[in-house]
């Protein structure tokens, strides 16, 4: 049965962010050399897949006191613009290339949080920064990549999600980020 679909993209998904990731002026990304100190374990090293991280999170607007989740990016897959061909796309979304992030998120901490909001993000080789496309679907399942339910992460739980972005040809993907604290650094993981 097909099902009608419509992508919405917020403007920050949109909206290309220069990270400045260490860098001492404004907009210029830092060199590869960024470090990932998020942890001990973590600290000045870009992390493999499926290696497992501990990090800060702020659940920003819900409670914003400070708790710890546990993080593991498990596989990044290219897709082809084919898989979105029920989404209404412009033109230049048409000519993007989409990537799906799994990833598995622990809630570390003593008070619930809000589960579609723990999402990794990807940077290119100039360190900018792309966020997740929010995927409205008018019924059924993108199946490429399923979306994170908008229930909470109770103390002690974990689930499995994807993420997917459109990245502008011919950009390509150089990392993995999750940063759950603004004030803090953000993990990173190698793609390959």
């Amino acid at each position: 049965m097909t099902h009608r679909i419509a992508l919405l993209l917020a403007a920050a998904t949109l909206t290309v962010s220069a990270a400045a990731c260490g860098s001492d002026q404004p907009g210029q990304p830092a060199g590869p050399a960024r470090a990932a100190a998020v942890d001990a374990d973590a600290a000045g090293e870009l992390l493999a897949l499926g290696r497992r991280a501990e990090a800060p999170f702020v659940d920003y607007g819900a409670r914003e006191q400070p708790t710890r989740i546990g993080v593991r990016v498990l596989d990044v897959r290219k897709g082809d613009i084919a898989d979105l061909k029920h989404f209404s796309l412009d033109r230049k979304q048409r000519r993007s290339v989409p990537y799906y992030v799994d990833a598995k998120f622990e809630n570390l901490g003593d008070f619930a949080l809000t589960r579609n909001l723990l999402r990794a993000s990807i940077e290119d080789a100039d360190g900018r920064e792309y966020r997740p496309a929010s995927l409205i679907l008018l019924g059924g399942t993108f199946r490429p990549c399923p979306q994170n339910s908008a229930t909470k992460l109770r103390p002690g739980e974990s689930f499995t999600g994807c993420a997917a972005f459109l990245l502008p040809r011919p950009t390509g993907l150089d990392r993995v980020r999750f940063q759950g604290d603004v004030t803090r650094d953000p993990v990173f993981w190698q793609p390959q």
